[in-house]
């Protein structure tokens, strides 16, 4: 029952976010758009095999301030099951406020697709909170991976992730 009141509350804020978005995306104008950035981080989480870690690295690709989309590709150790890797490919709508010349604030949220070495592929929410203070950057995320919508034999699960990067933008 807690599951799905969460999810119910997951897809209410995917849904209004784009939407508060859109008008608040204003104090972004110095930004050239489009822009790459990437990040290095480590995911946590328990499904019905047990606790796991998962190491990620991702690429993003910020369309413009309020959208990006963004790939990371991960590799998951867990000590009851066999390890695999995979690709997150998502869509996050959000927005981004600066405080300072030196510190911003971001909050994002969308959905993607999990697909793995182990054919156990599957769509996903996620959210995220982004500090930025200088050249340091950092992200924490939460993920829910639904499973059970594409008939796998696995759990839904939530991974919850921590990331970190320095200066790593770059334009195209």
């Amino acid at each position: 029952m807690q599951i799905k009141h969460t999810v119910r509350v997951m897809v209410a804020v995917l849904v209004m976010l784009p939407v508060a978005a859109a008008g608040l995306a204003a104090d972004e104008r110095d930004e050239s758009y489009p822009y790459w950035s990437y990040d290095i981080g480590a995911g946590s989480g328990y499904s019905s095999e047990g606790a796991f870690v998962e190491g990620q690295l991702g690429l993003n690709t910020h369309f413009n301030p309020w959208l990006t989309w963004r790939n990371s590709g991960f590799y998951r150790n867990q000590p009851d099951s066999d390890d695999f890797f995979g690709l997150d490919t998502s869509l996050l709508a959000g927005h981004r406020t600066r405080l300072t010349d030196q510190i911003r604030l971001s909050y994002e949220a969308g959905g993607g697709y999990r697909f793995t070495s182990i054919q156990q592929h599957a769509p996903f929410a996620e959210a995220g909170l982004t500090g930025r203070a200088g050249d340091l950057q950092l992200r924490a995320s939460a993920k829910y991976l639904f499973y059970e919508l594409v008939g796998d034999d696995r759990d839904n699960e939530f991974v919850f992730s921590v990331s970190i990067s320095g200066r790593t933008t770059g334009r195209f």
